[in-house]
């Protein structure tokens, strides 16, 4: 990985004093996947002697719909309560009504709590929610993952309104540093850590093979396909990558290859991707869909695969530590930093199952991943423990790079 961890301090003009006060944390997680990025920080969160954290479950977590994943919190043994955010969205309107309803409950629990900071993890819309409720209400924002890009969704504008938000960033890469900065952010308040779900690699035990075949019915012979992809917010037809994908995997021939698909995001289209995967299961053998996957299940699935492809954050930020052959499809992750083991191409079924075999003769070796090395947790910890008090932290000025 290029650059330091950490902030630009040379450039802070007042200094992050350490305080011995402790410090209650409200952490939004709305998503089985913003959750498989947050395990290991909350692990050290609640392992702080200065650190009280609480998550504030919502969205799809709570919806069985889409594979609650809540109960994790309580195996974990970590504080939380649920937040009401129905993500039934069909229409744009859906999710814009659903911010607003949201926005008031958490407001409700907000109050009643009263935490000294507020955690909101990357650009689903939902996460407007608390943090609109939180700026009112003069708690300081902490947002993890800002100053990425991925131009062909509505996520990235949502990242974006996060950022200016928020009092604190956590960011992955260098590059994500220095873009939060050129939103006019002050360097002291830019923290580089690295993605959270890469401590995933460091510190949880993944199954293997054979795992996999008892918990899944994935056989452990043969090749596996992981597929991981998610309707397209500013596209006309959000699910024309799905469909794309469907179709160039229905033309392979091998009888021994497996296809596992990841169930999709809770967006305008998901109800029909989900019904063209279950279509394309109830056709051919041996392809795989789940609603619930842990992220330890979701690792050890790609160090099984032959190659994984969709249009996933998970294709670009996870497949570098394994690695393993990726293909990235369509424009939902245009903009975001690529490692040496991904192969792009447009939503196209001729395209994807070209682009599947050029991936199949990559070259891995002396791969890096740009956006971590899997020892966030311990730097967000430390960052969360050595913020600034609260009006410190509202008192926020723009700065201008030279």
């Amino acid at each position: 990985m290029k650059g330091e961890y950490g902030s630009q301090r040379e450039s802070q003009p007042v200094s992050i004093e350490e305080t011995n006060e402790n410090r209650t944390v409200a952490i939004v997680s709305s998503s089985r996947a913003d959750l498989a990025h947050l395990v290991h920080p909350l692990r050290a969160l609640v392992a702080s002697d200065v650190i009280e954290p609480t998550v504030l479950a919502t969205g799809a977590l709570l919806q069985d719909e889409f594979g609650s994943s809540v109960g994790r919190l309580a195996e974990e043994s970590i504080p939380f309560e649920s937040v009401p955010c129905d993500l039934e969205i069909q229409r744009g309107v859906d999710a814009a009504r659903a911010i607003g309803h949201a926005t008031i409950a958490f407001a409700d629990v907000l109050d009643r709590i009263q935490p000294d900071l507020l955690m909101v993890v990357a650009d689903r819309f939902e996460m407007l929610a608390p943090a609109n409720a939180a700026l009112a209400m003069k708690i300081p924002i902490i947002h993890v993952e800002g100053g990425e890009r991925s131009e062909g969704a509505i996520d990235d504008a949502v990242r974006n309104a996060l950022t200016k938000m928020a009092h604190l960033h956590l960011v992955t890469t260098e590059a994500a540093r220095r873009r939060v900065m050129a939103m006019g952010e002050e360097p002291w308040r830019v923290h580089r850590v690295g993605a959270g779900s890469l401590d995933h690699f460091l510190l949880s035990r993944l199954p293997d093979a054979r795992e996999l075949e008892a918990r899944l019915g994935i056989p452990e012979d043969g090749a596996l396909i992981l597929a991981a992809v998610h309707p397209v917010t500013l596209q006309k037809d959000p699910t024309a990558d799905a469909l794309a994908l469907i179709d160039a995997l229905s033309r392979r021939t091998d009888p021994t290859e497996t296809i596992f698909f990841a169930f999709p995001n809770a967006d305008e289209g998901s109800r029909i991707i989900r019904d063209a995967v279950q279509s394309f299961v109830q056709r051919r053998p041996r392809v795989v869909i789940r609603t619930n996957l842990d992220p330890e299940t979701w690792l050890g699935l790609m160090h099984r695969a032959s190659v994984v492809v969709g249009n996933s954050s998970s294709v670009l930020m996870e497949t570098p530590s394994v690695p393993v052959p990726a293909v990235c499809i369509g424009r939902r992750q245009e903009g975001r930093e690529r490692a040496a083991n991904i192969v792009d191409c447009p939503a196209e079924p001729t395209l994807i199952a070209d682009a599947l075999e050029q991936a199949s003769r990559l070259t891995l070796k002396g791969v890096e991943n740009p956006y971590g090395d899997g020892n966030a947790s311990i730097r967000i910890r430390q960052v969360l423990e050595s913020a600034p008090q609260r009006q410190r932290l509202l008192d926020k000025s723009t700065t201008l790079l030279d």
